[in-house]
């Protein structure tokens, strides 16, 4: 049982919401589970946002939040950023999808690849759930296998073939050498659960030792080169290092998900750790606040969508696939991106991530803080964390506890505690962060005083 309790913070965060409290009430009679988003849902209900504004979301009670959240990582210039909106006005007065190709689509997609090493080629999809799907379906394709590799805890959408081994019941998971596939969702047949092989993060002798027990079955290692879902633990170079050896010359294809991760740099992660994927899945930043996901790679294996000689050996469509309105706020967020503008935000989150740290040390509680570039991870728990199971045994009454600190406090940050920085975020709000971060602290302290 925890020493902790949230019930204050819980007094505070009702009191504080009424007409959010009420609209909740009202959305269970007509949405299923009251959203269409799991990652919307917490306790004791969500707070409805009425507008946002830079890097502030302001909520139909009145509340004003600083955002560290951003759509899950999606608003890198902020919320109703100037131009993003004024691509949108010029477009939306023109049409907003149409059943055929557009300019944005072919100049967003000379960008990207001129960016990103790994990508010759590249389609779009609505979601990042999609591109991952069809990345993996592009994979079984081209090397005529079915089976694929994924990392234990590691989120990749809501797919069949990545709903396995997420939020893992460890009594069920194996040995943290030898880990099983667990579904993650109900759902999921036996046949996919056979489908997908499980390899620990940050361990690269285990990784290699499993991919090379199963090569003759595996079509592609999916991995996210930082894992989200543990606060932003970047992958050790040796393991990335090791992935990409033991792919090569086994017609096994490595698979970054960089949904996230693109926003580290130009090219993503992989253009500044310089191990470069066979492909890559995207999403998030690259829509400018819209929905969007894309996936690409190498020319040779992207060519199974190619429909321009022969019927293609995959098929893909969408409605909305690269519609216009996204592709014009992809390219009003992208071309404001300067190296300047990704060297600042890594140097904010930096700066964060050691001030959260070592302020944490100097209270003396089982606190810490994870992350890298403008990432960060607020973890409950003293111990060092390097992959899913070791992140995993942190007070849940703890978590909940911070995550409505900040809330009251004025801060959105995801309901595990983790987020990201904006380019509209400076000092000011870094600092008023910082504050709000001590007065937790100082609360914790107390506690284990007693």
């Amino acid at each position: 049982m925890s020493k902790y309790s949230y019930a204050s913070e819980t007094a505070a965060y009702e009191q504080a919401n009424p007409r959010s409290a009420a609209r909740f009430a009202e959305a269970q009679h007509v949405l299923a589970g009251g959203n269409s988003r799991l990652t919307a849902y917490f306790k004791p209900f969500p707070f409805y946002v009425e507008r946002a504004e830079g890097c502030e979301l302001i909520d139909i009670d009145g509340n004003r939040r600083l955002d560290f959240y951003n759509n899950a990582t999606s608003l890198i210039l902020g919320h109703a950023n100037p131009q993003v909106a004024a691509a949108l006005i010029a477009q939306a007065e023109k049409g907003t999808a149409y059943a055929n190709p557009t300019e944005p689509e072919v100049e967003l997609a000379t960008l990207l690849t001129g960016q990103i090493p790994s990508v010759e080629r590249i389609r779009f999809t609505n979601s990042g759930t999609e591109g991952v799907a069809l990345a993996i379906q592009a994979a079984r394709a081209y090397t005529g296998k079915s089976k694929i590799a994924k990392v234990e805890g590691a989120y990749h959408g809501t797919s069949d073939a990545v709903s396995i081994s997420v939020a893992t019941d460890l009594s069920r998971a194996g040995a943290a050498d030898a880990p099983q596939p667990v579904p993650s969702s109900g759902g999921v047949t036996e046949r996919t659960l056979s489908d997908v092989v499980i390899i620990p993060f940050n361990d690269a002798e285990t990784a290699k030792r499993v991919i090379t027990a199963h090569r003759d079955e595996l079509a592609a290692v999916v991995v996210e080169p930082v894992m989200a879902g543990i606060g932003y633990v970047q992958a050790d170079t040796a393991f990335l290092e090791t992935l990409r050896e033991v792919c090569d010359g086994q017609n096994v294809l490595l698979i970054y998900d960089e949904v996230q991760t693109f926003r580290m740099s130009p090219g993503g992660l992989q253009a500044t750790a310089d191990i470069i994927p066979d492909m890559t899945c995207l999403g998030k930043i690259i829509g400018g606040g819209m929905a969007v996901g894309g996936f690409g790679g190498r020319a040779d294996i992207m060519s199974v969508f190619d429909a321009t000689e022969h019927a293609p050996v995959i098929p893909h469509g969408g409605t909305f696939n690269g519609n216009p309105m996204t592709m014009q706020a992809g390219l009003a967020t992208m071309r404001q991106l300067s190296q300047e503008v990704y060297d600042r935000l890594n140097e904010y989150g930096t700066t964060l991530r050691h001030q959260l740290d070592e302020m944490a040390r100097h209270y003396d509680v089982p606190l810490s803080v994870t992350g890298t570039a403008s990432f960060f991870g607020l973890q409950c728990t003293a111990q060092p964390i390097r992959d899913y199971r070791s992140a995993q045994g942190q007070d849940k009454v703890l978590q909940q506890k911070l995550f409505l600190h900040f809330l009251n406090n004025g801060i959105y940050i995801s309901n595990k505690n983790s987020g990201n920085i904006s380019a509209v975020i400076g000092r000011e709000e870094m600092d008023r962060f910082v504050e709000v971060w001590e007065s937790f602290l100082v609360n914790i302290k107390a506690v284990e005083a007693n």
